[in-house]
């Protein structure tokens, strides 16, 4: 077995994993009776153009319209979890929409946008009702994360953990 990357890479990928997985076990358990008030339409779908081009999903979450940006944020990152591949998700609270960019997967769990829709009703479901925390900020907006801490190497950021607990000292 090769391994790619830092040590600190690779425990983040496992405990990604396991999250995913322990994620997918709490969309399994929903109830369908229980989604009927929380209506998702998946509006628009572009496919993926080879390599370069991500597909392109819009969501119109009509029960969300002026929900506050912390619960986006969490849905965004429940979405960026679940979905694993995304290159941006994006939202608009006032009109109660999202888009979200990702690379499909050849093979895997999910392949079609309605299985895409499904998960995006799930997790929204389980944010409102708070049984996801929204205070879940590991994968927050690429956005805001663009020449910020967040972009930021593991090793840097271990650099600066170290440095700041000298100081502290």
């Amino acid at each position: 077995m090769v391994l790619e990357g830092s040590v600190l890479e690779q425990i983040d990928k496992i405990f990604r994993k396991q999250q995913r997985i322990n994620l997918f076990e709490k969309l399994e358990k929903i109830d369908i009776e229980d989604l009927k008030k929380y209506p998702v339409d998946l509006y628009k779908s572009i496919t993926q153009n080879g390599i370069k081009q991500p597909v392109l999903l819009r969501f119109s979450l009509p029960f969300w319209k002026d929900h506050d940006e912390i619960f986006w944020q969490a849905l965004g990152d429940y979405v960026i979890l679940a979905l694993h591949r995304v290159k941006d998700v994006s939202f608009d609270s006032d009109r109660g929409r999202m888009k979200v960019e990702y690379f499909q997967k050849i093979t895997g769990r999910i392949k079609q946008p309605e299985e895409i829709r499904e998960i995006v009703q799930k997790l929204a479901y389980l944010v409102d009702i708070e049984a996801l925390p929204t205070d879940f900020t590991r994968f927050r907006r690429m956005t805001e994360r663009r020449g910020s801490l967040g972009e930021m190497s593991k090793e840097q950021a271990a650099l600066i953990g170290a440095a700041l607990k000298l100081i502290e000292i």
